[in-house]
This record gives structure tokens, sequence and C-alpha cells, in this order.
């Protein structure tokens, strides 16, 4: 138990324009603390401002993604103020994860509850085993979904499997949540690696501006309706056809036809 303790909660990883961020107590399933929050909070502003991260990487450590918030840390927030200020720093950092103009991986293995599995579906992909168990067990233990998952779950996978997950907290596997669009893709866990660094590769060869703008009007266009969306797109549009790298693909792709 003392190496735990000593252990570095959170570990980041910048190598090659890739930020991985990876949570780091696998004896409990990386169940995050509230310092845990607030390693999370620094280090998402840190990928999110550095002009050297291209991609940032969401995992766990020892083969499991995330079990949610320790239980220890939720009876030691039972005082109002409290709760609070550790609420507060989380949605700090849910909006500038879910927000952040660079793609977002999440790599989820072995388990992914509740805080754990809403923190990874603010990323843009999110890749799975086939045999990941995910859940958002809360009303079963007397709160409300967090971490930002009544937002995401409706928008996801529609109110029917919202209610399955959030109100039953059924359990489902990284198989059912691609095949019900709750994630990117699921794989077999011998072939993660291949998939990951397939998909950084493939985000990476995306021109950034055209990648951050879209990310954008995706997030604000589903909350507003058809007449935003077009006013929106036509406001973007042109600078993006003006942009360089617009140009020298165009360029590109003609001399190829």
């Amino acid at each position: 138990m003392e190496q735990e303790v000593q252990a570095t909660p959170l570990l980041l990883k910048k190598e090659e324009g890739v930020c991985t961020i990876t949570l780091n107590r696998p004896r409990v399933l990386n169940a995050m603390t509230v310092e845990m929050f607030s390693l999370l909070q620094k280090s998402i502003a840190e990928a999110a401002d550095d002009p050297e991260v291209e991609v940032l990487i969401l995992r766990g450590a020892g083969g499991h993604f995330c079990s949610g918030a320790d239980l220890t840390v939720l009876t030691a927030l039972s005082d109002k103020s409290e709760a609070e200020k550790a609420l507060a720093v989380i949605n700090d950092f849910i909006m500038r994860l879910h927000e952040m103009p660079k793609p977002v991986i999440a790599v989820v293995e072995g388990v992914a509850v509740g805080a754990g599995l809403n923190l990874a579906l603010h990323a843009d992909f999110v890749i799975a085993t086939k045999d990941a168990v995910l859940q958002e067990p809360f009303v079963q233990i007397g709160l409300t979904t967090d971490f930002g998952g009544t937002y995401l779950l409706p928008r996801l996978v529609g109110t029917a499997w919202a209610k399955r997950l959030a109100l039953l907290g059924e359990k489902i596997s990284g198989q059912t949540a691609e095949q019900i669009g709750l994630i990117y893709r699921a794989v077999e866990p011998a072939r993660m690696e291949q998939e990951v660094e397939a998909l950084v590769a493939a985000v990476r060869r995306l021109p950034r501006q055209a990648y951050a703008v879209t990310k954008e009007g995706l997030g604000r266009c589903q909350c507003n309706g058809l007449e935003y969306a077009l006013a929106w797109e036509k406001q973007q549009q042109p600078s993006l056809i003006a942009h360089p790298a617009f140009q020298s693909l165009v360029r590109a792709k003609m001399k190829r036809t």
C-alpha cells in the first residue's frame, strides 16, 4: 500500500506531438481522487495551450481505464461547500476537454465506470476493447450522472438508451457500445495499440484549422436549429477556403485527377 501512496496518480507523456495523460492508480482501477481532479485540470489546460501538442490521448494504467470517483472521496465531500469546490474543478477541465480544438482520443480497456466513462466520452474518438465494461451506476448509489453525462448520453445514443444507461445503470460491453453509437470503435484487445496508432496517424494528416473549426461547429450546432447551423457555416467557410492548407490540398488533388 505504501507504493500506491507514493506513486504519481497521473502520468503525463509528450512525444512527437502526442500528449498522453494516464490515470495511474491501478490497484483501485484508477479511481479518481480530489488530487487527480486538480492534476487533470492542470494537464488538460497545458495540452490545450501547448502549440507542440497535436493530439491528446487519455488512458488508464494496469489494463483498466477508470472505475469512477474514489468512493472515499465522495464520502469526504459530504460538506456541501467542499463538494461544490471539487465540482467546479471538474467542470472546468471537462469544458476544456470537450471544447479542445485538437483531436482527443480515449483508450478504454477493462472498466470505464461512472465519471470514468463520462471522462472518456468527451473525447472525439473512444476506442474500447470488445470486452471492456462500461456503466453509469450513479443512480444506484443515490447520485445523479455527472462529468457531463446528462449532456452526452442522449446526444450520443438517444433518449431510450440514455435512460437504460443512466437510470437503470445497465452494464454494456465495448462491442455493444460501438453498436449503439456510444463510442467510435470496439476492437480485439490484441489489436488495441495498432488501432490507436492508425487513428493518431489519420487525425494528424488532417488540416488542423479545418479540424478545429469543424469540431467547434458540431458542438455549437447540435444545440441549435438548422438556421443557426447554416449561418455558422456561412461565417466559417470563407476563411477556411482562403486558408493555405485548403488551397494546397485542392491543388494537389487537381493534379491527381
